[in-house]
């Protein structure tokens, strides 16, 4: 016996059976193929919120075909087409079928099982199954129709009604989660349906795939057999009711309701159980299932947020819980370990022991098998007779730790694979037999299969309810939930999920949060101080690191990173090389500036910027240049690679994406870029497998020690384990410079650390002065030197990490006003219903103006596709307009926004074939999703990467097939092909929109940026990032006004920040909710919640709030007309402001005339120095008087 999952579609009325209330603003179904290729919003929109069983057939939405419908209180009809029924073949004799669904059913379709795929490892199982037939044309399922009869038979008839359970899941479309699966309802499968037949004018018919289950789901919570998440209410919420009824945000609510794979343990295996449309769930899964459904059913009591009866959908968990430990066995893994020991009929070998009554359900197969491999038993006519001598010679010879190993491994629901490994490592047993959690351990650190704790729990934790009489004998018996080794393993799986999210290191407060939520399940709490009184046993794994005021936990494989990388850094920034290229690069640069003008300071500051970084270049055995995009950082490398020396000591070029590969190369004539991938494979570091970097055993035989010099560009795209590898990767003693370019503020890595940013940080303020000239920061636009400041530019400033200059809060009012510059425009929405239109409107006004043109013509032309043959010539004219949105799924996410463009350059179907969930079309702008090697048409074997741009230049509905050539890759075509898997990793999508994350280490001539105004995913660097990404022209789409977009710019919005590292300081927040203080990166203050841009801040707050003077930070305010942003804002006793700033780069020329120009505002209103306008100045070497600090708080104090 065993559960079933069933995917679903999102559905903005919770499935009732109706059409969605507003079928245009859910992009989240379209992520189904049946549903993206079928659904046609304008009719659904006609029919909006009607009964399906009121409507005709041709009425019905397009999720009638995928369970969008599975709460239906009303029955429904739907008529059947054989797919095959055309022709020839034998299935032209089926007629269309009419079938009536009754209220609260559902179809599945166990795809897996039915594909062609899946036939050997079936047959492995099941060899009695009638062979397949072979079908007449290509096809990727069973063709016969008596082996389809037995697939779809044997499948239903482990389903039993009235004892398995329904899980309801969404696929990553949903706006819940936006990555992640998602169970939307867990219920009761009341009835199994037979298999259903077509039809037919003959004496033959042919098997519905579609089987038909009935569950007990219902929306009146007393009658309910089950359950459906209550995402809906939560959605339709006010923000500031759930605040005032529970103290939390609205997201932080839904995520504690919500259930995803990350609440159940990560697991590979769970993961694989909510897949291919409709599968199978076993007993272990749907235990961790429900146990965790009971925490979100609590939190949504505890929340008292919407009504219903939850607590007897508890009491219902609980009688399910007890239900499904009744049908476990002691050893759900027994087939699975005799097939890791090469026994090729073990799952029949099972079936027949436990039909033959050998074997209860509560029994030991073990026993029973032993007896079968001694004679004791008889199964006379077993399809593995013939074999049985060879198995009784393997079991007789297999020694009596192995069988104990064996049975052990047994105990956890663990696939073969898992099992042999384990066998396989005979120096591993005592280990294993004493603490069997090191197989979750192992799994998670080495990322092989994962196995969580969760699973291992109900192999050694005695429980008579699952295990009958054979609970587990110690050493592997677990008798409490809180030993140690369970915590440790729980320890693990937090510090590896947390890689993940950004963090080496987890404090040992939030680890000791995680097990305390982790218990709670069972009502028991965690001993005081219990990470240190198990200290000696957690380190086996772990390392613990002590703060000044808290201690923290890291992997020790991160440990060694930080170390590692910690050395290497610092020791080659703290020297020189041994032959400095001597070059006249006051000159060089000169000539690389267009228009270059002596007499303009901006012009002479911007060349004594570039000249610093090129004789950092030489002189340093590593070195850091950052800056946004358009600081000259292309020219300093260009220079830099046209030394004579430098050309003869050779440089390596690398980049962590294609696109920045390409751009790398193309500075330097005869020197080939390559991504970090691509090196890292030459060399044998990097594992296409999982696409992961590594050390390989023999890494001195093949450690890199070609080119003397090394330069890395984007650089904030790589996390410490990316650098670790790459450091391991190059022979250093052979390597003169390793120069590192890329923007500190830019969104983090995927994957842990920051090391970069951290590496920035460190240089940057470092009190060495020799380390600190192993940094150089450009400050001045090239392209604006002569013309002014880029209103890009300066909107971004606001986002990095730094104190903007003091004239740029202009920006907002210029912004609110419409009075900007000629390479920033702003445009707003109101909610889904106007974007479309007002993305259209922004697109005609913005893009080029050509009489007569259609809006078609304009978006073609854009992105350099009005001439095909000169596309061909120079694909990159496609990256020339960029659309960019901070996510996929919702009506304002690239799904969506591509299918409008889609639209408006309009398709011809002909010339267009499905990779399901999308369509792409002949000059469709599209996008690389994989990092592969892969031939040309012409035969030419070529590296392409992820994020790599190009376009379709052929495709063909009925070859099902078409070409696309790629930005890099002049006249190479490479060929794609149909396909309608809904669980097939796509390699390429479209790209007239893409997500701001996709965009990273790109950068295009105009770029427009959608920008919704709520998203977990909004950060301060997210916004960075993508105003970051035009070269010439930025055009923002903000959701209402700019006002909410202010907030961003704070420090607490950083993402950045809030990753715990420990590379030169321990940076690590004590619970999820606080951001960790690191120097150079976050200013905290003593006022409670205040954080600040900059040190000289912290001094001035700090000194404020400890004489009780009541102040607000960054407070804009209005007056004259014109709104700015003070550093300090204060009251005086007659009600009057008065105001402070701090002025911290005064040095800088840019920045002195920005001061000087909102000096002169304040005085036009009213603020006279020294009277209610107090400044205080960083002095040259950075450093800050306190006494003049002191001096205008005394004044202050008088004032207020």
């Amino acid at each position: 016996m065993k559960h079933i999952s069933i995917r679903v579609p999102w559905h903005d009325n919770k499935w009732n059976g109706t059409i969605c209330q507003c079928p245009k603003n859910n992009p989240f179904c379209m992520m189904l193929h049946n549903i993206s290729e079928r659904k046609d919003e304008n009719k659904e929109e006609t029919y909006a919120g009607k009964d399906w069983n009121s409507l005709k057939q041709d009425q019905l939405p397009a999720c009638v075909g995928e369970n969008g419908g599975f709460m239906n209180e009303k029955p429904y009809k739907r008529i059947f087409k054989h797919v095959y029924a055309f022709g020839e073949t034998p299935h032209a004799k089926l007629l269309p079928t009419t079938i009536e669904l009754k209220p609260y059913s559902f179809f599945g379709i166990p795809f897996r099982y039915l594909s062609r795929d899946y036939q050997e490892e079936l047959n492995h199982k099941y060899p009695n199954m009638s062979d397949d037939e072979t079908a007449p044309f290509p096809t990727s399922w069973v063709y016969g129709k008596e082996r389809q009869f037995e697939i779809l038979n044997h499948f239903r008839s482990n389903i039993e009604a009235g004892t398995s359970l329904g899980v309801f899941y969404c696929k990553s479309g949903n706006p819940i989660d936006e990555d992640a699966k998602l169970i939307v309802g867990i219920g009761e499968i009341t009835k199994v349906l037979p298999v259903q037949t077509y039809d037919t004018t003959t004496d033959y018919t042919y098997p519905f795939w579609d089987l038909i289950f009935e569950h007990g789901i219902r929306t009146d919570l007393k009658k309910s057999k089950g359950f459906l998440l209550p995402y809906h209410e939560y959605m339709s919420l006010d923000e500031d009711y759930v605040k005032a009824q529970t103290g939390k945000s609205k997201q932080e609510v839904i995520d504690e309701i919500k259930i995803t794979i990350p609440k159940l343990g990560n697991s590979q295996k769970i993961f694989n159980e909510l897949s291919y449309g409709c599968e199978y769930v076993s007993n272990h899964s749907m235990l961790i299932i429900l146990n965790v459904a009971r925490k979100c059913l609590e939190c949504v009591i505890n929340h008292g947020l919407v009504g219903g009866n939850w607590k007897q959908q508890i009491l219902w968990i609980d009688s399910q819980i007890a239900k499904v430990k009744d049908m476990i066995g002691p050893f759900p893994a027994f087939a699975e370990a005799l097939s890791a020991i090469g026994v090729n009929y073990a799952y029949i070998i099972e079936q027949d022991l436990r039909n033959n009554g050998y074997c209860g359900v509560k029994d030991n197969p073990w026993e029973a098998f032993d007896k079968l491999m001694k004679g004791e038993l008889s199964l006379p006519d077993s399809v593995y007779k013939s074999e049985l001598t060879h198995y009784r010679i393997l079991w007789k010879n297999t020694l009596s730790n192995q069988r104990q190993v064996l049975e052990l491994l047994s105990r956890f629901e663990i696939n073969s694979e898992v099992i042999k490994w384990w066998f396989d490592c005979p120096d591993c047993y005592d280990e294993l037999l004493n603490n069997p959690y090191i197989i979750s351990e192992e799994s998670l650190i080495e990322n092989y299969l994962p196995v969580t704790t969760e699973m291992i729990d109900l192999g050694v934790m005695a429980d008579p309810k699952i295990q009958g009489k054979w609970t587990p004998k110690a050493p592997s018996l677990v008798e409490s939930v809180i030993d140690n080794r369970r915590i440790r393993s729980f320890i693990i799986s937090k510090l590896v999920a947390s890689l993940c999210d950004g963090d080496t290191l987890i404090s040992a407060n939030e680890i000791e949060l995680y097990i305390k939520d982790c218990l709670a399940a069972d009502n028991h709490q965690l001993p005081y101080n219990y990470l240190m009184s198990n200290k000696e046993f957690i380190e086996e794994k772990t390392v613990y690191l002590n703060t000044d005021d808290r201690c923290a936990l890291q992997l020790k494989e991160y440990k060694e990173i930080d170390d590692y990388l910690r050395k290497i850094f610092k020791g080659r920034a703290s020297k020189d090389v041994k032959s400095p290229v001597k070059e006249d690069w006051n000159t060089i640069v000169k000539a690389s500036i267009d228009d270059y003008n002596e007499a303009n300071e901006r012009c002479r500051n911007a060349v004594a910027d570039q000249v610093k970084a090129l004789e950092m270049f030489c002189s340093k055995r590593l070195s850091v240049l950052a800056g946004p995009a358009g600081t000259g950082k292309t020219t300093v490398v260009k220079a830099f690679l046209k030394s004579p020396q430098i050309k003869a000591e050779g440089t390596l070029l690398l980049a962590p994406t294609g696109k920045a590969r390409v751009r790398l190369g193309n500075m330097s004539a005869g020197i080939q870029a390559l991504t970090i991938a691509q090196f890292l494979t030459r060399q044998g570091f990097f594992d296409w497998a999982t696409m992961t970097p590594y050390v390989p055993e023999d890494a001195e035989k093949r450690k890199y020690c070609g080119a003397k010099n090394v330069i890395i560009d984007e650089c904030s795209m790589l996390t410490c384990k990316d650098f670790y590898v790459l450091m391991k990767a190059l022979d250093l003693k052979n390597i003169n410079r390793i120069i590192l370019i890329g923007d500190p503020f830019q969104l983090p890595p995927i994957g842990p650390g920051r090391p970069f940013a951290d590496l920035f940080n460190y240089l940057k303020d470092n009190k060495d002065e020799y380390l600190r000239s192993a940094i150089t920061k450009l400050r001045y636009v090239v392209r604006t030197i002569n013309t002014g400041d880029s209103d890009i530019l300066t909107l971004a400033s606001w986002f990095s990490g730094e104190k903007p200059a003091k004239n740029s809060d202009l920006i907002f009012e210029q912004v609110a006003k419409g009075n900007l510059n000629n390479d920033l425009a702003v445009y707003t929405w109101n909610d889904e219903n106007d974007l479309k239109d007002c993305l259209k409107e922004a697109i005609e006004k913005e893009l080029p103006e050509e009489e007569g043109k259609s809006l078609s013509d304009k978006i073609r032309k854009s992105i350099g596709l009005d001439d095909v043959n000169k596309a061909l010539n120079d694909p990159s004219k496609v990256e020339r307009f960029q659309v960019l949105s901070p996510v996929k799924n919702p009506v304002w996410g690239t799904f969506q926004i591509n299918s409008y463009f889609q639209e408006w350059v309009g398709i011809n179907k002909n010339f267009s074939i499905e990779i399901a969930p999308i369509t792409i079309s002949a000059l469709d702008k599209v996008i690389q999703l994989k990092n592969e090697r892969k031939k040309s048409t012409s035969k030419e074997e070529c590296q392409l990467s992820n994020g790599q741009i190009g376009f379709v230049n052929y495709a063909n509905k009925r070859e099902k097939k078409s070409t696309v050539v790629f930005t890099g890759l002049p006249n190479k075509r490479f060929s794609y092909y149909s396909s309608k898997s809904d669980e097939a990793d796509n390699t390429i999508d479209l790209a007239y929109a893409i997500t701001i994350h996709k965009s990273q280490g790109s950068d295009f001539d105009t770029v427009l940026v959608v920008l919704p105004k709520s998203g977990r995913i909004l950060s301060r660097e997210l916004i960075y990032t993508a105003l970051t990404r035009a070269r010439k022209k930025l055009i923002l789409l903000i959701q209402d006004n700019i006002s909410w977009l202010i907030e961003y710019t704070k420090p607490q919005m950083s993402v950045l920040a809030k990753r715990n590292t420990n590379l030169f300081s321990t940076s690590v927040r004590e619970d999820i909710s606080n951001i960790p203080y690191v120097e150079g990166l976050i200013h905290t203050t003593l006022k409670p919640g205040l954080i600040v841009r900059s040190k000289s801040e912290v001094i001035i707050a700090n000194m404020l709030y400890e004489r009780g003077i009541d102040f607000e930070y960054e407070r804009m305010i209005e007056d004259n007309g014109r709104r700015c942003i003070p550093d300090f804002t204060f009251e005086d006793a007659s009600g009057d402001t008065i105001l402070w700033e701090h002025l911290g780069m005064l040095d800088n020329p840019a920045y002195k005339e920005s001061w000087e120009k909102k000096r002169d505002f304040y005085k036009s209103i009213g603020y006279i120095e020294g009277v209610n306008l107090f400044t205080t100045v960083d002095h040259e070497n950075g450093s800050i008087d306190s006494t003049e600090i002191a001096a205008i708080v005394d004044k202050l104090e008088d004032l207020i």
